[in-house]
């Protein structure tokens, strides 16, 4: 039996595009025990976001179907006993988020070459372009003609930026299209501010290599295969690499600024007033990519303990900082998420997935070490300061535990409340391997750990 299911749009703003749609959700709650809030991330359009959403509604419905059969396999028993009295409904968020490509980050697949030195100054061009976009909806074709005017005078740079006046203006037409006030110590945004033109170009100009993936080792090849080589990275250097760098940077920006307008205002508003229906309603939040940084926001908008809420990231592209406790040079310093912990916005488990076969991260945490001028070896990995959460998992985070792999159904998770789990895996493939079943088999495995 599938899983009902209602569509929520939000604009860019966090405003909800069609309120007949928050009516309809409303009305549903009904017989609904557990609502699962789904965010996709990083997304073209609807389609792309409608298929991530079909594939693990459908896996989690495989599952939940378990509890109509009359044997269960013995290592699956205990969680179809938990819920088998539970009705699941979803809400699948649609938001207008932007698309990084395998190109854009690492042009000619990531070796230094001719051709790679080509397809660079390509990707400088698309991502200027792409940065003039400014759509409503997610999806729209809507653009805004400051950034239109200014990306336009960028492209214009790109070819003189071996002066500094170049450099500093193309700095400047970047951070004109970008909200400061979203800037945090953890991702390096507030470095991307402060820092002087001439001293981002030169930070941004070294190659980017991603940390090795299982069993590889400083002679490791850098094939690209499934995003788990070592040596995977953006190989290039020098000023045109890094304008791609500084560019890329802004549009990472400018996603997490909108994810984090949405979620903190749209989503939680929403789940304040799914609250306000059906008060005792199990909440399972559940992010892909920025998708996990967008319900993480909602999260942290929810006021001071919070029950019958899970929270589920799964290859979440924040700061693998975000959680933490004490990090940095200042041990006072906290992750822009703490309070979430802290004042038990989230009473029930958070689980984290992550691997070193998510490319995406890999190499856009990397980006923002190289930003803030970190060269160590760790760059990417968990001792990097800017390191993803979707490569990691939550780090420098008392409250987080290591204990768990990610398995087959019937794998035993003694998942906790107040507790945050990273979950390590070798299943997940890439940045987007996020549907499948194991995956879904841990997401209801936290459900049902709420009582």
């Amino acid at each position: 039996m599938a899983t009902p299911h209602f569509d929520v749009e939000f604009t860019k703003d966090g405003d909800i595009f069609q309120p007949s749609q928050v009516d309809e959700l409303l009305a549903g709650l009904g017989p609904v025990t557990d609502l699962l809030i789904l965010s996709h991330g990083w997304n073209n359009d609807k389609a792309d976001a409608s298929q991530l959403y079909d594939e693990l509604l459908g896996n989690i419905d495989k599952l939940l179907d378990l509890r109509n059969q009359p044997s269960v396999p013995a290592p699956l028993q205990d969680l179809v006993d938990r819920l088998r009295d539970r009705n699941f409904a979803a809400v699948r968020i649609f938001w207008p988020s932007k698309k990084f490509t395998d190109a854009d980050l690492i042009p000619g697949g990531g070796a230094a070459s001719a051709a790679a030195e080509a397809e660079n100054a390509a990707a400088v061009n698309r991502i200027l372009d792409r940065l003039k976009d400014d759509p409503h909806l997610l999806g729209g074709a809507d653009r805004n003609p400051a950034h239109v005017a200014a990306m336009e005078r960028a492209k214009a740079l790109v070819s003189q930026l071996a002066t500094t006046d170049a450099k500093r203006e193309f700095v400047q037409l970047l951070r004109s299209i970008l909200d400061p006030s979203m800037k945090e110590k953890d991702d390096a945004s507030a470095g991307f501010f402060a820092v002087d033109a001439e001293t981002l170009f030169e930070n941004a100009q070294t190659a980017v290599v991603a940390p090795a993936a299982p069993g590889g080792g400083a002679g490791a090849g850098s094939s690209l295969g499934n995003g788990g080589a070592a040596g995977l990275g953006d190989l290039l250097s020098g000023v045109q690499a890094a304008a791609r760098r500084i560019a890329n940077f802004a549009t990472y920006y400018q996603m997490k600024s909108r994810a984090g307008i949405i979620g903190s205002k749209g989503v939680a508003d929403l789940l304040r007033r799914v609250r306000g229906a059906k008060a005792a309603i199990r909440i399972h939040l559940v992010g892909h990519s920025f998708g996990g940084r967008l319900v993480t926001a909602a999260a942290h908008a929810f006021p001071v303990n919070t029950d019958l809420v899970t929270m589920s990231l799964l290859q979440a592209a924040f700061s693998h900082n975000g959680l933490s406790d004490g990090f940095g040079e200042d041990p006072k310093e906290q992750g822009f998420f703490r309070a979430i912990v802290d004042e038990k916005r989230i009473c029930g488990p958070i689980i984290i997935t992550h691997t070193k076969n998510d490319k995406a991260v890999g190499i856009a945490y990397p980006l923002a070490s190289r930003i803030a001028g970190q060269n160590a070896a760790a760059l990417g990995d968990q001792n990097d300061p800017y390191g993803g959460m979707g490569r990691n998992g939550a780090q420098n985070t008392k409250e987080a535990d290591n204990q768990f792999t990610l398995g087959l159904p019937g794998t035993r998770y003694s998942f906790e409340k107040g507790k945050i789990h990273n979950i390590s895996s070798d299943l997940i493939k890439d940045h987007s391997d996020v549907r499948r079943i194991e995956v879904a088999y841990a997401i209801l495995s936290a459900a049902g750990s709420v009582a």
